[in-house]
């Protein structure tokens, strides 16, 4: 058979980081969260590899969503020891069709993708959940995720005030000093773990495999961003967290099966079936109540969503259309 070639353009990381400033991909991932929530996007449960030696694993994520009218797949693998050898730990490729006939559409970088729609989505979760009056802000970790989420962060509230916690005291020297600049907000390192667990919000992107936060830390008001753990196996809260708290997901079938906290919960005995309250969209679309009162703890648990990969895809290739950038090739 013949016919037209396809035409597939491709859109690197610098390309990638470019096109989706922090404050547009928050407004996507709101979008994308609704969507989601309103069953407007198709979302099987991720799938992964892990090599042998156990240094790393290779995950997919298939879906549709309904605006933009897309289909796509993420591909990524995520080698956490790779950033010591100056590499990222998170390397792939969004792929992406045209809805209609299937046509291939585009291939971008997955790993800058990847850092920006979870920092956004975080504060998305953040904005719905959080305290008016938060004015504090803690972040667990010092990586990647860790520099995107102040970022994204710094759009969700007014805060005074940010503490950096890290395992290694010298990362989170260096993450404060090299982030600095950046912002009149003053960040602080914390002097240890229970320090940095006594801000407003608290957001942990350690990808820690065992709790490195403790629910006896929680006190009355706080807003708890889990986002680092993202297997059944690893946990960055303990069960007291969990049990504790009102607890919120990106995509309720994705955290019955993957959120590693609520798992462990439910193994001790300490949370039931029920203890998702719902899904940030639907706090958003005001179908479940989010905070009920000041002194209410909640928490977002985030696993990621294809549909937050395809939406920012989206529009990162509409943009690079409209402004012809990115290498286009007969496909």
């Amino acid at each position: 058979m013949s016919g037209t070639p396809s035409k597939l353009r491709l859109i690197g990381r610098e390309l990638v980081r470019e096109l989706l400033p922090m404050h547009r991909c928050i407004d996507l991932m709101r979008d994308a969260f609704i969507q989601v929530s309103e069953g407007r996007a198709i979302q099987p449960i991720r799938a992964a590899v892990r090599t042998p030696d156990g240094r790393g694993f290779m995950g997919w994520m298939p879906g549709y969503t309904d605006d933009p009218k897309l289909l796509g797949i993420k591909v990524v693998s995520i080698f956490p020891g790779a950033v010591e050898h100056g590499i990222p730990s998170h390397q792939g490729a969004v792929m992406l069709f045209e809805a209609e006939y299937g046509r291939p559409l585009a291939m971008l970088d997955a790993g800058e993708i990847t850092a920006i729609r979870t920092a956004a989505a975080t504060a998305v979760a953040t904005g719905a959940l959080a305290r008016a009056d938060a004015a504090t802000l803690s972040i667990f970790g010092c990586g990647e995720q860790a520099g995107t989420h102040l970022k994204a962060l710094m759009h969700a509230r007014a805060f005074e005030k940010v503490l950096v916690w890290g395992r290694d005291a010298e990362k989170a020297l260096r993450f404060c000093a090299l982030e600095q600049p950046a912002y009149d907000t003053p960040l602080v390192v914390a002097e240890d773990a229970q320090q940095a667990a006594q801000a407003d919000v608290v957001t942990l992107v350690t990808g820690s495999p065992d709790p490195v936060f403790k629910g006896a830390w929680l006190k009355p008001g706080q807003h708890i961003n889990a986002v680092g753990s993202s297997m059944p196996a690893f946990a960055e809260v303990d069960a007291e967290a969990v049990a504790r708290s009102r607890y919120f997901v990106d995509y309720r079938a994705s955290a019955e099966q993957l959120a590693g906290e609520l798992k462990r919960a439910k193994e001790a005995g300490a949370v039931g079936e029920d203890h998702i309250l719902g899904e940030v969209g639907e706090v958003l679309l005001s179908k479940v109540q989010g905070r009920r009162s000041a002194e209410d703890v909640t928490l977002f648990k985030s696993l990621g969503m294809v549909a937050e990969d395809l939406i920012s895809a989206g529009w990162i290739l509409a943009e690079a259309e409209r402004r012809g950038l990115g290498l286009v090739i007969d496909w």
